[in-house]
C-alpha cells in the first residue's frame, strides 16, 4: 500500500490526535504529502525539559511531565550548530566553525539568522512577544564583551545591528516594551525602555534583602499574567529538595509619579512558573491539563560533578502548602524548560 496516497483530509484528522509534539514531528517526517497535510496548530503542550545536546548533535532529548518519559526528535539544522540557550520555544544556536548566531525552532526546523555580535558566551535572555512574528519581535542576548564588561544586546526584526546596554544581567525579563534587569551585586531592578535603551527606573530589593542576604539565595525576574514577579529561591546546594522554599514579590508600578515597589504575595492563582538556571516563564494551568496552578517547577542544584559541571534535580514547589517534591527524572547537568511551537519565522 502506498501510504503517501492517503487522502489529505484523513491525514490532517490523524495529525490532530497526537498529544505529544514528538509524535507529530515523526508524522510530518514520513513524506512531503504527510507534512503538507499535517495540522499547523500544535495541540496544547505542557512544557517539556530539553536536555543539553552535544555540539553538532541532531537528536534532541526531552523529558515529558505528562508521560514521565524521555522523547527524542531529530533536528537536521543542528548538524553544524551548538545549542547555547533557549527562550519561548526557540533555540539560540551558533555555527561550529564561525561566530554566526541564529534562532532555531526545533519543531519546524525553521531558522532565522541574527546580525553579527562581538560577544563571548552569549545567552538568550528572552525573545518577545513571539519570535515567530515577522512584524517587530525583539531578541535580547547577554554575554561578555571585553572582560570584565558584561552587556545586554537587543535586536529588533528588520534592524541591521544590535543595540547594547553595559553591565547587563541574564536574570531579566521582557514586559510591555521594557527590559527589566536584576543587578547581580546590589539586587536592584533596573528598568530600561527597549525602544530608546534608556534607564527609566531603579527599584531596590524588598526589605530584608540585599547584595548578600539572604545567603545563597537565587533571584528570578519573571513576567506572569500581566505582572512582574520577583521569585527568590532559598538555595543551599546541600539541602534536600523537600527543604526548598520560595518568597515571591509582585512589582507595583506607582501611580501619580510614585516609584515602583515590591509587594509580597502568597498566591499566584492558576499561574505556574518554570524556572531555569537564571530565568523562567509562566503559563496558566487552566490551559494545560496535568499541571497544578500556584506552583513552581525548578532546577534544584545538588552539587558539582568531577568535571566541574553542576548537577540538578527537577522539582516542583507548591506555593500554597510550601512543600517541594522531586520529579521522577534522572539528574541533569544542564538544559531548560521548553514550550513547543509550530510557528515558522
Amino acid at each position: 500500500m502506498d501510504w503517501s496516497a492517503l487522502p489529505p483530509e484523513l491525514l490532517h484528522l490523524i495529525s490532530t490526535k497526537f498529544s505529544s509534539f514528538s509524535d507529530l514531528i515523526h508524522f510530518r517526517a514520513v513524506c512531503n504529502t504527510w507534512r503538507a497535510s499535517a495540522t499547523s496548530v500544535l495541540p496544547t503542550q505542557i512544557p517539556y525539559f530539553l536536555l543539553e545536546p552535544d555540539p553538532g548533535d541532531t537528536t534532541l532529548q526531552f523529558y515529558s511531565l505528562t508521560s514521565c518519559k524521555a522523547h527524542t526528535v531529530t533536528v537536521p539544522s543542528c548538524h553544524d550548530q551548538t545549542v547555547l540557550d533557549l527562550s519561548n520555544g526557540f533555540l539560540l544556536v551558533q555555527h561550529l566553525e564561525n561566530p554566526d548566531l541564529s534562532l532555531l525552532n526545533p519543531v519546524t526546523n525553521s531558522k532565522v539568522s541574527l546580525p553579527f555580535l562581538q560577544i563571548k558566551r552569549p545567552q538568550l535572555v528572552w525573545s518577545s512577544p513571539d519570535p515567530t512574528r515577522t512584524d517587530g519581535y525583539t531578541v535580547c542576548l547577554f554575554g561578555n564583551a571585553r572582560l570584565p564588561n558584561k552587556l545586554s544586546a537587543f535586536w529588533r526584526c528588520g534592524e541591521l545591528e544590535w543595540s547594547t546596554i553595559n553591565n547587563g544581567s541574564p536574570r531579566s525579563c521582557y514586559y510591555g516594551e521594557m527590559h527589566l534587569v536584576l543587578s547581580t551585586v546590589s539586587k536592584n531592578l533596573d528598568i530600561f525602555d527597549v525602544a530608546t535603551k534608556t534607564l527609566r527606573d531603579v527599584v531596590p530589593p524588598p526589605p530584608g534583602e540585599g547584595p548578600f542576604s539572604p545567603p545563597g539565595a537565587l533571584v528570578y525576574i519573571v513576567a506572569s499574567a500581566g505582572h512582574v514577579l520577583r521569585v527568590l529561591e532559598h538555595d543551599d546546594r546541600y539541602q534536600p529538595v523537600d527543604q526548598c522554599h520560595f518568597d515571591i514579590h509582585r512589582l507595583e508600578f506607582g501611580a501619580d509619579k510614585k516609584k515602583p515597589s515590591w509587594v509580597k504575595v502568597s498566591n499566584i492563582g492558576d499561574q505556574v512558573l518554570f524556572l531555569n538556571i537564571v530565568n523562567g516563564f509562566s503559563i496558566s494551568a487552566s490551559c494545560f491539563e496535568g499541571v497544578r496552578g500556584n506552583s513552581i517547577y525548578f532546577m534544584k542544584a545538588e552539587g558539582i560533578l568531577f568535571d566541574h559541571l553542576s548537577c540538578y534535580n527537577l522539582a516542583r514547589y507548591d506555593i500554597g502548602t510550601g512543600i517541594a517534591e522531586e520529579l521522577p527524572f534522572p539528574s541533569v547537568t544542564g538544559g531548560a524548560w521548553f514550550l513547543p511551537s509550530l510557528h515558522y519565522f
